[in-house]
C-alpha cells in the first residue's frame, strides 16, 4: 500500500489488488465495506491519522473509495476541523435558504396559473435557477466581473458528458486537483488564467454515480468554486488566457509529483 500526503488535510492511499488478495480481501469487499474489512480499515485509519496529525476528539475523517480499471483501490482521506465543518454547513445553509426563497408558494402558484408553453418556460426557469444554486453550494458566486445578465444557462442531466469548471487561487491547487482526478474518465481539459485566478475546464464522460462523486468531491476539496455546465465556462474560454490547451490535467498531475 502506498500512502501519499497530498496536503495538511488530505492523504491518498493506493492498494493493488494483489496486496488485498494477500491479506484475504478483494477490491469489491473494500469498496463495499464488507464485514471482513474492519481490521483493514482500522489499521488504515491509524496510519492515515498519524500522517494528518488527526485528533478524533475535535476532528472528523471523511473517506472516499474508488476501484480503478486495473483492480486496485484508491482511497482519499480528508480530515475536517470544526472550522471546516462550519464553512461547509454555512455554504449549504445559505444555498438552502436561497432555494426556499425561489420556491415560495406564491411562485409555485404563479407557475400553475400559466398555460401552454408559458407554464413550461416558467417551470424550467425555476429549475435552472435552483440547479445553479445547488451547483454553487461548495463555491462562491461568480461575482459582478462575469457578465451573466442576458445569458441563457442550459443544464443537461447527469448522463454521459458534463462540463466542469473549477477556480483556483494558486497553480499548485490546480496541480493537486489534477493529481487526484487524473484517472477519472476526463476526455478534455484546458487551463485558463483570468484576472489573477486559474480556471480548469474539464469534460467528464461518465454516468457512474461513484465517478461523478469523485469528481465533485475533488472539486469541493481543492478549488474555490465548482460549477457544472455553466455559462461562465464559455466566458472564461473566450476571455481567459489559455495556459494549457490540451490535456491540462495530465500535464499538471505530472508537475504535482
Amino acid at each position: 500500500m502506498i500512502i501519499v500526503k497530498m496536503n495538511e488535510t488530505t492523504v491518498e492511499c493506493s492498494i493493488a489488488a494483489s496486496e488485498l488478495h494477500e491479506i484475504g480481501l478483494t477490491p469489491e469487499a473494500v469498496i463495499n465495506g464488507a464485514e471482513n474489512t474492519t481490521s483493514f480499515f482500522a489499521q488504515l485509519n491509524k496510519e492515515v491519522g498519524a500522517q494528518l496529525d488527526y485528533d478524533p476528539e475535535t476532528e472528523v475523517m471523511m473517506m472516499s473509495k474508488n476501484m480503478m480499471m486495473d483492480g486496485s483501490v484508491r482511497i482519499f482521506a480528508v480530515k475536517m476541523s470544526n472550522e471546516d465543518i462550519q464553512k461547509a454547513t454555512d455554504r449549504i445553509r445559505g444555498a438552502a435558504e436561497t432555494v426556499l426563497k425561489m420556491l415560495t408558494q406564491e411562485r409555485v402558484d404563479e407557475i400553475k396559473s400559466k398555460t401552454g408553453r408559458d407554464k413550461g418556460v416558467a417551470l424550467n426557469e425555476v429549475i435552472t435557477n435552483v440547479t445553479d444554486t445547488i451547483n454553487r453550494i461548495y463555491g462562491r458566486d461568480i461575482g459582478p466581473e462575469f457578465p451573466t445578465e442576458g445569458t441563457e444557462a442550459r443544464y443537461q442531466p447527469i448522463t454521459e458528458y458534463a462540463r466542469y469548471m473549477m477556480e483556483f487561487d494558486e497553480l499548485e491547487e490546480a496541480e493537486r486537483f489534477s493529481k487526484v482526478v487524473q484517472r477519472l474518465p476526463i476526455v478534455d481539459s484546458v487551463l485558463y488564467k483570468f484576472k489573477g485566478r486559474f480556471y480548469m475546464l474539464a469534460g467528464l464522460m461518465s454516468g457512474d454515480e461513484g465517478i461523478i462523486y469523485e469528481m465533485r468531491r475533488a472539486g469541493v476539496e481543492y478549488s474555490q468554486m465548482l460549477t457544472v455546465n455553466s455559462p461562465e465556462s464559455m466566458f472564461i474560454a473566450e476571455h481567459g488566457e489559455c495556459l494549457i490547451g490540451e490535456d491540462a490535467i495530465v500535464h499538471l498531475a505530472d508537475l504535482a509529483r
